[in-house]
């Protein structure tokens, strides 16, 4: 918008004369148009700073004249002088005098606006320096209302300054703005005249941002279902072109002109990198290699835009940046007249678009020339519509494209899949007759299989039975030797019982010559031998019954036990009968096998609530373990070693533990993963099933809900630890 009024203001200036000489002038306005009067002619300036000077009656005809709607190139003495003062004297037409006036006003520095020797406005702060100035741009719809104004001379003096910016600010409205640009406007109707331009221009850029916002949205999402690099590089130009046109927008309502230039550097940034990636974006669609040439394109147009926005447009770079962007127009139109000579798909409709934006260009500015001449007040709106079909004439062309190359490629997908329907219909035939026939394979290999299952399920069993039996004879051996002592006794007692009853039968014959003292200690003697016989059957029954509740089937019933006196009787068992077992099978010397035997029972314990059966089935097979364990170490290493077992129980909370430990040779550590595994056992072929500790972990663990567990100290030997729960 400010390049078009910088187009009409210069215009206005090819029409008037510049004004010369030392002789105080008078710029005499006679009339005033609906759009207002550029005041072009009787300015004076002079360099310096004096409050005098913004007196009506100070005589100003040796200052210089000046025309301070140009830029500060335009004025290289305000330039060697940033600090200066302004002054135009004007005489008004009755008839122009009767309006409502108000002052258009623009410019990059800071100014005081004296009218009549009066303070009228103070725009920004002038400063001695860029430090102590702060400056101020009008925004594009401001508007300044005069105080009523008789017909006849006035006097507008201007305290303006406009240092130069630091090196690493940008320059671009310091060195193209106007110094101080002064309009004079009627105020009727101005309200709906700029309400009326900003809704139109405000609407333009809205559907413009709108739409690139949507299609960027969209071909990111393309780009993420398809993984296209085309739509990645076609949503970054949308978002970047809807970036770009918010800085604009921005510009429009920004004061701060440093703060200004920046926006306005970061939007031309935006807009170099906005066209560049819409030519990628041909590029991708058509396949073309980017080469030097289009990166030498892109550095170049960014770089020369750089320097506008730092150099200004001296040495003819807005001319450069002007023909680096036609020359990025006609490598689209290169690209695409070699796509269509190559026949591809949609390059013809990729051709079009970009002739129907320079058609629309061309003739958008033809139009905009005659009716900034013929119809003014209609030219603003002409202009939005022509720049809104411009900025989206090649971006909804493309957009469209791609959106039939979409629809084009889902057809083929549809008739692909089509295809597929019907092969599958032809091999569904096929599968079903190949799944029929290997269901029937299936069925007999599962008949097989369960065939086999059922003899391996037998052949379990029977290596159960089998570990079971082996248990029992080791227990029978423990407990033949065990029974022994009290059947001793019993006879023994018995012998001596029968002499006695015969001794008593004696006395008794002697009729008065009977001894009562000594029937009476014979008498004694048979009640305590008879006692004695008691106690001992007694025992040998408990051990009858111990070993046919370890041969009766468990019934899983759980009953309070003694687990101390269980562990201790099971203990003495296994201990008997490993020594049966070695005496019947050595011919050494009775006793062959001894082994120290290690009790430390928790008193504390208490009963605890088991399935006794099992139970004892499990310490059976750990203590059997343990003497084979320290029997094999004592057979070869005889100096030195005594054999040792030992056993403990103790409460940790609501939890049992047994420990049963040995000091045998210990178990390698490349097997303990496997000791509870059915059918592993490190004993001699035929010695073992490798089913006593695997049934003993089902028993501990699934029986009880407890835990059984190896701790192996390599050649100190071996701990076998069991935790049960107490409830």
């Amino acid at each position: 918008m400010r390049i078009r009024l910088y187009l009409v203001l210069l215009l206005i200036g090819l029409v008037s004369l510049p004004e010369n000489g030392q002789a105080q002038q008078i710029a005499r306005i006679d009339s005033l148009p609906a759009t207002g009067l550029l005041i072009r002619t009787g300015w004076r300036w002079h360099s310096g700073d004096n409050p005098a000077w913004a007196k009506p009656d100070f005589d100003d005809s040796r200052w210089d004249s000046s025309k301070p709607f140009q830029s500060i190139t335009s004025v290289p003495a305000f330039e060697k002088s940033p600090l200066g003062w302004f002054r135009l004297t004007f005489a008004l037409d009755s008839a122009v005098a009767q309006q409502t006036l108000s002052l258009h006003l623009n410019q990059v520095g800071a100014s005081e606006i004296y009218l009549d020797g009066t303070l009228f406005r103070r725009l920004g702060t002038v400063g001695a320096s860029y430090d102590q100035q702060q400056a101020y741009t009008p925004k594009t719809w401001e508007r300044y209302l005069l105080p009523s104004l008789s017909a006849g001379k006035h006097v507008l003096a201007v305290r303006l300054s406009q240092h130069r910016p630091p090196w690493y600010v940008p320059k671009r409205f310091y060195l193209t703005g106007p110094i101080f640009l002064a309009r004079l406007v009627p105020t009727s109707g101005l309200i709906e005249e700029i309400a009326s331009h900003l809704y139109v221009s405000t609407i333009a850029n809205y559907i413009v941002v709108g739409v690139f916002l949507l299609l960027s949205v969209i071909h990111f999402l393309y780009y993420a279902y398809r993984r296209q690099r085309t739509n990645l590089i076609f949503a970054v130009a949308m978002l970047l072109g809807t970036y770009s046109l918010t800085l604009t927008d921005v510009l429009a309502v920004e004061s701060n002109t440093e703060l200004a230039d920046w926006v306005s550097f970061c939007a031309g940034m935006v807009v170099m990198f906005f066209i560049s990636l819409l030519l990628a974006s041909y590029y991708a669609y058509l396949k073309q290699p980017f080469g030097w040439w289009f990166w030498s394109l892109t550095t170049a147009l960014v770089v020369s835009r750089i320097c506008v926005d730092y150099l200004g447009p001296e040495l003819g770079l807005n001319l450069l940046n002007s023909l680096l962007l036609i020359l990025m127009i006609l490598e689209g139109i290169r690209v695409s007249r070699l796509a269509v000579r190559s026949r591809r798909a949609n390059a013809q409709l990729l051709l079009s678009t970009i002739l129907i934006m320079l058609a629309i260009l061309l003739v958008g500015a033809l139009i905009s020339y005659w009716l900034s001449s013929s119809l003014p007040q209609y030219s603003p709106y002409i202009s939005n519509v022509i720049n809104l079909l411009f900025f989206m004439a090649l971006p909804v062309g493309f957009a469209i494209l791609l959106a039939r190359d979409h629809a084009q490629t889902n057809q083929k997908l549809e008739e692909r899949l089509a295809e597929i329907e019907q092969l599958s219909a032809e091999k569904e035939s096929i599968l079903k007759e190949q799944n029929e026939k290997l269901e029937r394979q299936v069925a007999e290999r599962t008949a097989k299989l369960t065939q086999s299952l059922a003899e391996l399920h037998d052949t379990q069993e029977q290596l159960i039975q089998r570990e079971k039996m082996a248990s029992l004879g080791e227990l029978t051996a423990g407990i033949a030797h065990e029974i022994q002592n009290p059947l001793n006794f019993v006879n023994n007692f018995a012998d001596v019982s029968v002499e006695l009853v015969a001794e008593l039968k004696e006395e008794a014959e002697k009729g008065t010559q009977r001894d009562s003292e000594l029937e009476a200690e014979l008498l004694t003697d048979l009640e305590q031998n008879l006692t004695k016989i008691s106690q001992h059957g007694s025992r040998a029954a408990g051990i009858v019954r111990s070993m046919l509740d370890h041969t009766r089937t468990s019934a899983g019933q759980s009953e309070p036990v003694d687990l101390n006196a269980l562990v201790d009787e099971f203990l003495r068992l296994a201990y008997h009968g490993i020594r049966a077992q070695d005496k019947h099978g050595s011919t050494g010397p009775p006793e062959h096998f001894n082994a120290q035997l290690v009790t430390q029972y928790d008193d504390s314990l208490g009963t605890v609530t088991v399935v006794p059966q099992d139970i004892g089935r499990v310490l059976l097979n750990l203590f059997n373990n343990a003497f084979h364990a320290v029997r094999e170490r004592a057979a070869k290493e005889p100096a030195g070693y005594t054999p040792t077992v030992s056993v403990s129980t103790s409460r940790s909370g609501n939890t049992v533990v047994i420990d049963v430990r040995d000091n045998g040779f210990g178990v390698p550590e490349g097997i303990r993963e496997k000791i509870f595994q059915p059918f592993f056992t490190t004993k001699p072929t035929g010695q073992g099933t490798g089913l006593g500790l695997s049934l003993s972990y089902d028993i501990i663990t699934k029986g009880h809900r407890g835990t059984l567990s190896l701790e192996s100290t390599g050649s100190t030997g071996t701990t076998f630890r069991i935790r049960l729960p107490v409830n």
